[in-house]
């Protein structure tokens, strides 16, 4: 056992020996270039600023590139994340963006106002019948308010809240056997019933029998809806129906414009609460009562002051006459 410590006890100081040579001799490029590799691994905010030039300007100009493109690569990585980042939240304001846009452009009732909802679940038993938002009581939801989807920034038409919970509500979908909407035809002019047949269309009846129908035409929700606003897209014509003699009027195949499935998000219109009403109409009295700021027109300009009638200078008057010498006095005698 002494002879192993023995051993051991050599052996370190021979490293310590050579260690100690090493030291003294002066140091070559690849044990610099080592030495810095080392360093930098251990501690690599040493190299950034002031030192880390003067630390890099004794090791050799390969090594010292290869440390400047690691260092560079972080800093570009950090980059990256910061534009991901500012990706994401910009993506995150043009989507509200258009919401909003959307919000503005619906011709609701004056005592209603758009929320936002999320679409939580679809039941795949009734997949053409309903869906489940996020959005319920607490949020104003109220039974048959319309629920609208986005299509390419624009809104358009897909079902009423026919059940409201505290925190959640059941959307009936348009496609429901038990859906029903007033809509008219973009291109002749004509109103008639939306009907869902579930499954993937809708069915347009009560068609006027003597209107000219083409497939393609646009079918937009009628003025005339208890339900939803006018003038929102619900889809277009997909196929005419065979004439029935029996009926008097015509039936048409309709293809929703959006896909329920693929929504993430809806909008539903909520009766405003008291509050909101009275802000509302208290901000839009404020608006008319404020009479328009107009422009102060310059007056006339000031007239200088006019001076009183000039003094006149005084006229000289008659030149005095000189008086005429009498006739010479009389020499007493």
């Amino acid at each position: 056992m002494h002879r192993d410590i023995r051993v051991s006890n050599y052996i370190l100081a021979a490293f310590s020996a050579l260690s100690l040579t090493m030291l003294s001799l002066p140091l070559s490029a690849p044990v610099r270039a080592f030495k810095a590799c080392a360093l930098y691994l251990s501690d690599p905010l040493a190299f950034y600023g002031i030192r880390g030039a003067q630390r890099m300007a004794d090791i050799p100009a390969g090594t010292a590139r290869l440390l400047s493109a690691d260092m560079a690569n972080v800093r570009l990585e950090a980059q990256l994340r910061d534009a991901a980042w500012l990706k994401t939240e910009l993506e995150v304001l043009r989507t509200e963006n258009r919401r909003l846009t959307q919000a503005l452009s619906l011709r609701a009732a004056p005592g209603y106002a758009p929320i936002w909802a999320g679409v939580m679940e679809r039941d795949p038993l009734h997949w053409y019948d309903n869906i489940m938002v996020d959005a319920g009581s607490e949020r104003g939801v109220r039974l048959n308010a319309p629920v609208f989807g986005d299509r390419d920034g624009a809104l358009v038409a897909v079902g009423r809240v026919t059940e409201v919970r505290r925190d959640s509500a059941i959307v009936m979908l348009l496609t429901d056997e038990l859906s029903s909407l007033a809509a008219y035809l973009s291109t002749a002019a004509v109103d008639g019933l939306v009907q869902g047949q579930g499954g993937p269309r809708l069915r347009m009846n009560y068609l006027h029998s003597e209107a000219v129908l083409a497939a393609g035409d646009l079918v937009y929700t009628s003025p005339t809806s208890a339900t939803f606003p006018g003038d929102i897209l619900v889809g277009r014509i997909a196929a005419l129906n065979p004439r029935d003699p029996f009926l008097t009027f015509q039936s048409a195949e309709v293809d929703l414009a959006v896909d329920a499935a693929k929504l993430s998000h809806v909008m539903i219109l909520r009766p405003r609460t008291p509050g909101e009403a009275l802000e509302a109409a208290s901000a839009k009295t404020e608006a008319s009562a404020a009479p328009p700021v107009k422009a102060d027109k310059p007056g006339p300009p000031e007239k200088a002051d006019k001076s009183g009638p000039l003094a006149k200078a005084d006229k000289p008057g008659p030149p005095a006459k000189a008086d005429k010498p009498g006739p010479p006095a009389e020499a007493a005698p």
